[in-house]
């Protein structure tokens, strides 16, 4: 198959571009900034520059080259989005080969304030908003921690008074990443909970393994929305051994590759039902180490 990803470019999306290729698939890369051109090009089989998902021209350049691939993995919240937003401007035969859940979805989730409202509607254990330090104060939209901020006293917390976004109590304890594979008809197939143990903006070091008691907690979350295909969420599991949610990215995540190397593939689960096919995997137990390497050229002077 043709499969289109974005974010091709970046240090992360390496070992997932190798992946789909390994996997037999022909990889389309397409990422807006213009240094990232040279390692798309070397890891993916075509490579495009694309408008920002903000601008206009953005969706224009989408439908055109859904049109020439079979499969598009997106990986940036802005992405989505844009779709969500023009996804009645997409001719129905492209939308299929898009790896989202339905635009309604997609808003709940992306949007934090919206989310926070649903989870606390439903009856799920999201992290609470907080009425004082400590706490975390996460913008409206965002993502890969970009705009959060921890709120230790008093004078900062009532300075973000008005800033658009939610803040939260901050919960101590584990923090873990949860895979979460949907099928078309939004039933869970399975996940692969991610321990983060060393990180630096993405996980470097994690333990991969199956949790029940998360799995349990992605059964809930996936009766208050019709997901489909593979989703990411992030908890906090505090001292008395209770799972809080802090986000979820209807998307799936950049490092779902540890879940991959655990035998729990999101990543050809995705094309598979993406495809109208079937789907089977469960994790096993692993530690995994992320590091990059380094490509380079000499410049002219």
């Amino acid at each position: 198959m043709r499969v289109m990803v974005s974010a091709a470019g970046s240090p992360a999306s390496v070992s997932i571009l190798r992946h789909l290729k390994a996997l037999g698939h022909e990889v389309v890369g397409i990422n807006a900034r213009v240094e990232t051109e040279k390692l798309g090009r070397a890891f993916c089989d075509r490579f495009f520059l694309c408008p920002l998902a903000s601008a206009s021209a953005y969706l224009d350049f989408l439908v055109e080259r859904l049109a020439d691939v079979d499969a598009f993995l997106p990986f940036i919240d802005e992405e989505l989005i844009a779709i969500a937003d023009g996804w009645s401007r997409i001719p129905k035969i492209l939308t299929g080969r898009v790896a989202l859940s339905d635009p309604v979805v997609i808003r709940d989730c992306v949007d934090k304030c919206r989310f926070q409202r649903a989870c606390v509607e439903a009856g799920l254990p999201i992290a609470p908003t907080a009425k004082s330090p400590p706490a975390y104060f996460k913008p409206r939209f965002g993502r890969g921690g970009r705009g959060v901020l921890e709120v230790l006293d008093g004078r900062m917390f009532e300075a973000l008074e008005g800033w658009d976004g939610v803040i939260q109590r901050a919960i101590r304890g584990e923090e873990f990443t949860v895979d979460a594979i949907f099928d078309r008809d939004g039933q869970l197939l399975a996940t692969a909970s991610r321990k983060r143990l060393l990180a630096a903006g993405v996980s470097t070091i994690g333990e991969v393994g199956f949790d029940p008691a998360l799995h349990r907690l992605a059964e809930r979350i996936g009766s208050n929305w019709h997901f489909k295909y593979a989703i990411n969420f992030q908890c906090i599991r505090d001292g008395a051994g209770k799972d809080w949610i802090i986000e979820l990215n209807p998307r799936l995540a950049g490092s779902a590759i540890f879940s991959t190397l655990a035998d729990c593939d999101p990543f050809s689960a995705t094309i598979a039902l993406l495809s109208g096919g079937s789907w089977k995997g469960h994790p096993k137990r692993l530690r995994v180490w992320r590091y990059w390497k380094e490509m380079s050229e000499e410049l002219s002077p």
